[in-house]
């Protein structure tokens, strides 16, 4: 099955490459709005931290000049105790600088000096190979307006570590859900093209015969195709009946003619003018031969569903009232099963094939049904003495007859062959020592 052909191969597709993509688009942006929100409640906390260092800056703040040690517990975080612990503040107090201890002997890369209350956050290098986030701000206390810069930072090592734990976890919940939408998807193709199988059973049934069209039963978007299928069957319907119209007038308005130039032939042949007569009877039979050809070519064009049992009755029936008819034994033994093609078709097929096999029978003439599958084979044989081997591949070629007698232009077995193409049957010719026994095969309308 080529992909371009395929309407199920490209949605598939289509699903697999915007779910594929979804999915990573969708994966980025959930890790950069975690890593938006842990950032932002690290500067949430780093600005409680600020906010909680202003308690311990009253006596500092009291006497600037006198140089009080901070306590080392401002900020009532121990952590601010332990080198290098990742937790660090840093304060500027009327020009002079505190650490917290944990800092050690590092001094925050702070960013310039911002306004009076405006915190800024930033980032930097800090002791021991960290990065650090860092909160600054500069405010003014007391009466005399003592300007004072609070600078807490943490690490981010723990910050990353989450990031990467959220990304770690979030590769398997895409997969699955990307795996759910792709089952989501199979689904939703398949609910979505099930009106395309249902109408591909319609198609079957309208090649087989057991429906005559499409029908407007079908969803929107395949309305329109129907109703032009169905047009085209109307209008293929209608030249046919025309074709056929044409075909019996031309018939009737030929038939007197022909008919008057067979009787002057005749006429001529008893007054001793017998080649007049052969010229007259030659060019006749010609003109026969190109109607009959033209007729049969244009009622070939039909299409339907025949009764094999009901079409060989009626063949048989009429062959037994001629008169080697009833000195010819003919047995029939044919199954009931619908067979694609035109029961008209069918009857001048078997017509000429029988007719033929009572022409040179010698007692019996035989039709019978044999299954072969998806199809089934109409079998006529008769006792008569059957045909070389070397003549086999040119019997059914226009012109060419099995019998002299005058009469036999050699049409019926070339129309056979035509009835049996057109349909998309077999015809088969096979000697016998017994006589000569001729397969003709149709598909069986049940089976498609």
């Amino acid at each position: 099955m080529r992909f371009s052909r395929s309407i199920r191969l490209r949605l598939g597709l289509a699903a697999v490459l915007t779910i594929t993509l979804a999915l990573v688009v969708g994966g980025l942006v959930l890790s950069a709005m975690f890593d938006r929100q842990i950032k932002r409640l690290a500067g949430l906390d780093l600005g409680e931290r600020s906010v909680m260092l202003m308690a311990g800056l009253r006596p500092l703040v009291a006497d600037p000049g006198a140089e009080p040690e901070p306590d080392p517990g401002l900020g009532g975080d121990p952590r601010y105790l332990r080198p290098y612990s990742g937790y660090y503040w840093q304060l500027e107090v009327g020009g002079r600088s505190y650490r917290a201890q944990s800092l050690w002997d590092a001094v925050l890369p702070l960013p310039p000096e911002g306004a009076p209350g405006e915190a800024v956050i930033t980032t930097g290098p800090g002791p021991d190979g960290q990065q650090l986030m860092i909160h600054d701000r500069l405010i003014l206390v007391g009466p005399d307006a003592v300007p004072v810069r609070i600078s807490v930072a943490l690490d981010l090592r723990s910050q990353i570590e989450a990031q990467s734990l959220f990304q770690r976890d979030l590769v398997p919940f895409l997969a699955v859900l990307g795996a759910l939408l792709l089952l989501a998807s199979v689904i939703q193709i398949a609910v979505g093209l099930r009106p395309f199988r249902r109408i591909r059973q319609q198609v079957t049934r309208l090649g087989q015969g057991t429906e005559q069209r499409l029908g407007y039963d079908m969803p929107q978007e395949v309305e329109p195709l129907a109703r032009e299928i169905d047009a085209l069957l109307d209008e293929r319907d209608a030249r046919i009946t025309r074709a056929r119209h044409r075909a019996a007038d031309l018939a009737h308005t030929l038939k007197t003619p022909l008919q008057a130039l067979m009787g002057e032939a005749g006429r001529l042949e008893a007054a001793g003018q017998s080649a007049p007569a052969r010229a007259i009877t030659q060019i006749t039979h010609t003109i026969r031969q190109r109607v009959d050809h033209e007729l049969g070519r244009d009622r070939i064009a039909g299409k339907g569903v025949s009764d094999p049992a009901r079409v060989a009755r009626g063949v048989v029936d009429v062959l037994r009232r001629t008169a080697r008819g009833a000195e010819v034994a003919i047995t029939v033994d044919v199954a009931v099963r619908p067979l694609r093609i035109d029961a008209q078709d069918l009857a001048e097929a078997l017509g000429a094939l029988a007719e033929n096999a009572l022409a040179h029978a010698r007692s019996t003439v035989s039709i019978r049904s044999e299954p072969a599958g998806a199809m089934l084979l109409l079998v006529v044989t008769d006792d008569g003495p059957g045909i070389p081997d070397a003549q086999i591949a040119l019997v059914t070629r226009r012109g060419v007859s099995l019998r002299d007698e005058a009469g036999s232009d050699g049409l019926g077995l070339a129309l056979v062959q035509e009835i049996v193409t057109l349909n998309e049957g077999s015809l088969r010719f096979d000697s016998t020592p017994d006589g000569l026994r001729v397969e003709m095969g149709f598909r069986l309308a049940e089976t498609g």
